[in-house]
């Protein structure tokens, strides 16, 4: 959703946008090839069995070998080919990945969604698993300072979460926040208010893992303490098989829908979509993608870091600790009144922030910090 906010936001503001993808896992679509002014697909090459390569590919971990040799598979050369042929005024890399691989000379923007060495704290903190795993092949602290400098070296870094674009000026490195949005939503219909149902919403990923043990682990036991009688929701792709231990657990106490094209055939106004992420990384797509329809973000206040745009009471609700968590869930249930004004504030904070046209001056902003190094040198205080 990052990638297609940013090509189109670039392509609307009269930018004309070249899109290089590296080793895809899909093919090309009309609707790319009508936006984009060239779309190039580069995949690795093929790696010999019983060479080097083929041993490092079989011995560590796929993800961490990518970033620690982002050029295993001879992509570099190819990116930097592609990359002479067009002659651009700027690179706008997505992700860490895409900046390792991408060459040196025109100005770069960073677009960053997460720090990876946070999440693997997540995963170590959150779900423990006694498999056999292939080792990384960067350490935490090796991977903490790869991220850092390839931030440091691109012209500006464009964050999906707020506390980390702060962190990342108060380390004098250029760097400013930008929320993930998706397309723009129309405004919801608020005749068909929700009776005050509950959504555990997102595709399967490290922060959504870690979310379902939490509210498996720390806030379900004070639901049923209180002898709470809630409607529970699933929305989004389904964990592979075996994929996620508190899976079994939640499809015997929720209406599972799996992933569903059109939201708007689910979602009504005043439903709420929890959050019970305790950990500040990257930023939460979700949280802008539900103002959108009317729904009412509910997490911890820790969640809400990377989001400075939320007001707790006014559009959403932030739970200090598991007990506050089943209580503002009992509050939301059991108060039409306040589902109602928490969804007119959800969507009021959607229209002001979180629509594309609404962030198209900050594109050109950040544009202008990273082609102009004066300019850079001030994007540092935002």
């Amino acid at each position: 959703m990052r990638r297609w906010q940013d090509l189109c936001s670039l392509v609307a503001l009269g930018h004309e946008v070249h899109v290089v993808v590296c080793d895809p896992s899909n093919e090309r679509t009309p609707e790319l090839d009508r936006i984009a002014s060239s779309v190039t697909l580069l995949r690795s090459d093929q790696i010999r069995p019983g060479t080097p390569r083929w041993l490092a590919s079989r011995v560590f971990n796929p993800s961490s070998l990518a970033l620690a040799y982002p050029n295993l598979g001879g992509l570099r050369e190819a990116v930097a080919r592609t990359v002479a042929g067009i002659n651009p005024d700027l690179i706008w890399a997505e992700e860490l990945f895409a900046v390792l691989l991408s060459p040196e000379g025109a100005p770069l923007v960073h677009s960053h969604l997460d720090f990876h060495h946070k999440l693997q704290s997540v995963r170590s903190r959150s779900f423990a698993s006694k498999r056999l795993r292939r080792p990384r092949a960067l350490s935490a602290k090796r991977l903490e300072k790869l991220e850092i400098d390839v931030c440091a070296r691109s012209s500006h870094t464009m964050c999906a979460s707020k506390s980390e674009a702060e962190h990342l000026q108060n380390l004098g490195i250029s760097a400013s926040y930008l929320p993930v949005t998706g397309p723009t939503t129309a405004q919801p219909d608020y005749g068909t208010l929700s009776t005050g149902r509950f959504f555990l919403f997102g595709n399967p990923n490290t922060a959504m893992r870690a979310a379902r043990h939490d509210l498996r682990s720390r806030v379900w036991p004070e639901v049923e303490r209180r002898g709470l009688e809630l409607e529970m929701h699933q929305l989004g792709k389904t964990p592979r098989e075996g994929g996620d231990p508190s899976w079994d657990w939640l499809q015997e106490r929720f209406t599972v829908h799996g992933f569903v094209e059109d939201l708007g055939d689910v979602l009504l106004p005043g439903d709420a979509s929890i959050m019970p992420y305790p950990f500040d990384t990257g930023g939460r797509a979700k949280f802008a993608v539900s103002a959108g329809y009317g729904v009412v973000n509910i997490a911890y206040e820790t969640t809400f870091e990377c989001s400075e745009e939320f007001t707790d009471g006014v559009d959403c609700l932030a739970a200090r600790d598991p007990a506050h968590f089943a209580e503002l869930m009992n509050e939301f249930a059991s108060d039409a009144a306040l589902r109602l004004r928490l969804a007119r504030g959800s969507r009021s904070v959607y229209e002001r922030h979180f629509t594309m046209e609404a962030l198209y001056p900050e594109y050109e902003r950040i544009l202008g910090i990273a082609c102009n190094p004066r300019t850079k040198a001030i994007g540092c205080t935002y």
